[in-house]
């Protein structure tokens, strides 16, 4: 997308393994054309063993801000300079910036999902909000909550340990009330307002797979939202769509994180308009 390439492109770009199929370049080149910003953003295949030459190789070679993706979002952290607050709070980063000392790492997943939500009135301050998982998606969804001060915040997952240590991580920084039961408990859920799908369950191609099935759990909430983009409505969402419940995917959560980056590396704030226009060109592009 950038024609122009000199001697005064900047170079960023996306880390992970798998790699190919990512849109970030689509969402940070579409950018750059807009706002007529001199940069080119492309994608690099990291194996996990080559984690830490690759980011002395980009220091080295001045790339100056880094998305960073599967498998690296956790290990990545020991290559930092510095990390921002939430990003340690969460254990994960996704977006490093380049500055003299070293890259600092940011975690820009929650406010890409906060902002998704608040386009579509989806309120988390007060309300009680049950998160499906306890992996690292569902990490920063729990600090999100906490942070933006739900009442309540339910981790349900099969393997309680792994609830119990995100809930005890959430208390460690938050002072919100924050409970935790098993898939199969379902009925010893109260009536509550948001449940946030955070588990891989659903995503293309097992799109018929879906972690919760038991049809009373869907009469118990108003609104639902899954993570997954690709479909764009999974068996969850789909399942709550039929019960009449409000229905959010993730694709736009994707954007706005990777919007949220860019501001980052540049220090700027996109406008709603120049952020709507990139939203309608990323989703022509992709289909």
């Amino acid at each position: 997308m950038q024609q122009n390439i000199n001697g005064k492109t900047q170079v960023l770009g996306v880390i992970g393994n798998p790699i190919e199929h990512t849109i970030s370049p689509i969402i940070h080149n579409t950018l750059a054309k807009l706002l007529q910003m001199n940069l080119v953003y492309v994608p690099f295949k990291v194996e996990q063993n080559g984690l830490d030459k690759a980011i002395e190789g980009a220091k080295a070679l001045g790339i100056v801000g880094l998305n960073v993706t599967v498998p690296h979002k956790e290990k990545v952290i020991a290559t930092l300079y510095d990390i921002n607050p939430l990003a340690k709070q969460i254990g994960a980063v996704n977006t490093l910036k380049l500055t003299e000392k070293g890259y600092v790492g940011y975690n820009t997943d929650a406010d890409g999902l906060f902002r998704s939500l608040n386009k579509h009135a989806i309120r988390l301050r007060g309300s009680d909000i049950v998160i499906i998982g306890a992996g690292g998606a569902a990490r920063a969804v729990a600090m999100l909550c906490a942070r933006e001060k739900a009442n309540k915040i339910t981790i349900m997952n099969r393997t309680l340990a792994k609830a119990k240590e995100l809930a005890h991580q959430v208390r460690q920084h938050y002072q919100t009330q924050v409970e935790v039961i098993g898939f199969q408990e379902t009925e010893g859920i109260d009536t509550f307002d948001v449940a946030i799908q955070t588990t891989p369950i659903g995503m293309f191609p097992n799109i018929r797979d879906n972690p919760m099935t038991d049809d009373s759990f869907y009469d118990k909430f108003h609104t639902a939202v899954d993570l997954i983009y690709n479909p764009g409505k999974t068996a969850f969402l789909k399942k709550a769509e039929e019960k009449g419940i409000q229905i959010l995917n993730g694709f736009e959560m994707l954007l706005y994180q990777g919007i949220k980056a860019y501001e980052i590396w540049h220090n700027l704030e996109i406008s709603d308009n120049a952020l709507e226009e990139v939203i309608g060109q990323i989703k022509h592009q992709n289909g």
